[in-house]
């Protein structure tokens, strides 16, 4: 069972990228998409991660529909969807705080709420 199962999406996405393991990386990962798209192989040398683990977070992300993809030719890119900019800029304005506020629902989701 999926750990963040039956949890409000909000909830799910704070642990994705604050909480669970590997949530650094996924944030290096939305942070490099923040200009526009890029294949797995331009991400894994701009965030200094392995191709594999690049992949496997990319996979994540798209789960969550915080980067969508597209097919150009045989090559894969990925962008961030627009809730997924949103957070990644919410997350970087709150700047380590303990609450994550998007604009556009204005939703508030603290980290002491799924401890």
């Amino acid at each position: 069972m999926n750990k963040t199962e039956g949890v409000p999406y909000e909830t799910a996405v704070l642990i994705l990228l604050t909480l669970s393991r590997g949530a650094e990386s996924r944030k290096k990962i939305l942070i490099a998409l923040l200009p526009g798209r890029k294949n797995c192989n331009q991400l894994s040398r701009e965030t200094g991660l392995d191709w594999w683990t690049v992949k496997k977070h990319l996979l994540s992300l798209m789960k969550e529909n915080l980067i969508k993809s597209s097919t150009f030719g045989s090559a894969k890119f990925y962008e961030l969807s627009h809730v997924g900019d949103e957070i990644i800029r919410a997350l970087q304005s709150s700047n380590g705080k303990n609450d994550l506020k998007l604009q556009g629902d204005q939703t508030c989701v603290r980290k002491e709420q799924v401890l």
